[in-house]
């Protein structure tokens, strides 16, 4: 999963750059960090935390696009929110008898995000601009009864947990999936003071594992289950001097179609 992740970084940098870099751009190792000489005027653009590139246009205009961690963009670098699950739908489970059975605690269920690489472009006033970035996503879901999911002849199946092996009482059970993650954002506003922004996400599911705890600490996961690859969804986001409040939808089902109960969310958060 890590080699797979630092690869698709890798490109993904290298992709942003030569869309946004102009034609004749050189690149070099300078004194005060990475510099780029512009055809326009050959004067070096230095970054040391960041990369930026200011191209110059007529009539006064100019357009920016800054690459890295503290950049104008409404990307935030860590989130945190809370998973509420939109009209489930178990019709693949008619006639079966295990009615509801995807109940889960939301103040536990959590949504954790970190974007390792964000990247912007703006008007020269920072006011309107479009902000994408790259990180990685875990989705979990704290089960608030005494049960599991396991697969059953390929389908997701309820279980009541049992003692383990060792005779344990289960303390918590939950779901987990973890994603690359890749949100594209347009804002209105300054960031750094105050803007609005809205967007979207597609998030590609690298693992999705049950954990379950029992007493004196033991645990047992069972990984791989048939969670749709590409899980999609829309945001919207207040920022203010660099804390934001989220609100965002995914219709994507969590679960692959005839393989588990259909299952939307809202999450709703905070990052920074």
């Amino acid at each position: 999963m890590k080699t797979k992740f630092y690869s698709f970084a890798l490109l993904a940098f290298v992709a942003t750059f030569m869309a946004f870099a102009p034609a004749q751009a050189q690149f070099r190792i300078g004194s005060d960090g990475l510099q780029f000489d512009l055809e326009d005027n050959h004067k070096p653009v230095q970054a040391s935390t960041i990369i930026m590139v200011k191209k110059s246009q007529k009539h006064n205009k100019a357009t920016e696009c800054r690459i890295g961690l503290g950049n104008i963009s409404t990307i935030p670098t860590f989130e945190i929110g809370w998973n509420v699950i939109s009209s489930p739908n178990y019709g693949l489970y008619a006639g079966s008898g295990v009615g509801d059975f995807f109940n889960i605690n939301e103040w536990k269920s959590t949504q954790v995000t970190v974007n390792l690489l964000q990247a912007s472009a703006s008007n020269l006033s920072r006011t309107l601009g479009i902000s994408v970035g790259l990180g990685i996503r875990a989705n979990n879901y704290r089960f608030a009864d005494n049960q599991s999911i396991e697969r059953t002849t390929g389908i997701v199946m309820p279980y009541e947990i049992g003692r383990s092996e060792k005779g344990r009482l289960p303390k918590k059970s939950k779901f987990n999936v973890a994603s690359v993650h890749i949100p594209v954002e347009v804002f209105f506003g300054n960031p750094h003071k105050f803007a609005f922004s809205v967007g979207g996400y597609c998030d590609m599911v690298m693992n999705s594992h049950t954990k379950i705890k029992y007493e004196g600490g033991q645990k047992t996961k069972v990984h791989n289950f048939p969670t749709n690859f590409i899980q999609a969804g829309a945001v919207a986001r207040f920022t203010f001097h660099g804390v934001s409040l989220f609100a965002s939808y995914q219709p994507t089902s969590i679960f692959k179609s005839s393989r588990g109960p259909e299952l939307q969310q809202w999450t709703i958060g905070l990052a920074l």
